[in-house]
């Protein structure tokens, strides 16, 4: 999910007339098999990097329209089968509503990639529509609220995705270098666990889809679907470096519930944007 950079903070990463932007970023994930049982919960690092460039047309002083692409590629050092690529489209319609930095705004976000992957059971097309609402509320504090609708067809049914994800974020600039942002999600819509059979709790819960050798070759596990909750809660730091980049480190927590079924997991990102 992306926002509508604005502001005088170090995190106003969003290409315009065509600029690159390149965000570069690591994730160590404490529970990449979204596993609920000790034996299943794997650790993992995702290195994931974005290029992307978009073009700013103005209408009549108060509405916006970006239209841009946008190339990713993720590498799972530990687990190369979860390694893919996408290349995507990106539209946004921006209304200002009044004059001055302090009047909010409305953006709808439309998003659409198509994703190559190591695993090509794993390959498919995504599409989202975000309805973003941002209100600066003075030179430091700005907050942000969004819904996002977000579907993923992959080629092997047992890896699509459907879901809307609601989120409210406050991002405080304490001068021009330094912006902390805290952030809260909610999402509904189904998800994968990774676990070793025989699993009744999951079957109940869900449907199991296919057997993976994707974290460990010598012992198979089975991908279960099931339609959960997860909320989850962020903080970020950014710094800028320059003019033109900023240094991003952040941590989320993470729950996923559904029935007795609950699971965690730690997310811990270090990333650098750069503007061209």
């Amino acid at each position: 999910m992306a926002l509508l950079a604005g502001g005088r903070g170090p995190f106003a990463a969003r290409a315009q007339d065509w600029a690159p932007n390149i965000t570069t970023a690591a994730t160590w994930q404490s529970n990449a098999t979204n596993a609920d049982r000790a034996t299943d919960i794997l650790a993992a690092l995702q290195l994931r990097s974005e290029f992307s460039a978009a073009r700013r047309l103005t209408f009549g002083g108060s509405d916006v329209l970006r239209l841009g692409g946008q190339l990713t590629a993720e590498a799972w050092p530990r687990y190369d089968g979860l390694d893919r690529g996408a290349a995507g489209i990106r539209a946004s319609w921006t209304h200002k509503f009044g004059l001055g930095a302090l009047a909010p705004t409305l953006a709808l976000e439309l998003a659409g990639d198509a994703f190559a992957a190591r695993e090509s059971g794993r390959a498919g097309r995504a599409g989202s529509a975000t309805l973003v609402l941002q209100k600066r509320l003075d030179d430091s504090w700005r907050l942000s609220v969004a819904h996002e609708r977000a579907r993923y067809d992959a080629r092997q049914h047992a890896f699509d995705r459907t879901g809307e994800e609601t989120f409210a974020r406050a991002d405080y600039d304490f001068d021009r270098r330094w912006r902390l942002s805290a952030t809260a999600r909610h999402r509904h819509g189904g998800v994968l666990s990774y676990a070793t059979p025989p699993r009744p709790d999951l079957l109940a819960a869900g449907k199991a889809l296919t057997t993976v050798t994707t974290f460990d070759r010598n012992r198979p596990m089975v991908a279960y679907y099931f339609i959960a909750r997860t909320v989850s809660g962020e903080a970020a730091l950014s710094r800028a470096l320059g003019d033109a980049a900023a240094l991003n480190v952040a941590y989320e927590f993470r729950e996923t519930e559904k029935g007795a079924i609950r699971y965690v997991n730690h997310l811990v990102t270090v990333g650098v944007t750069r503007q061209f």
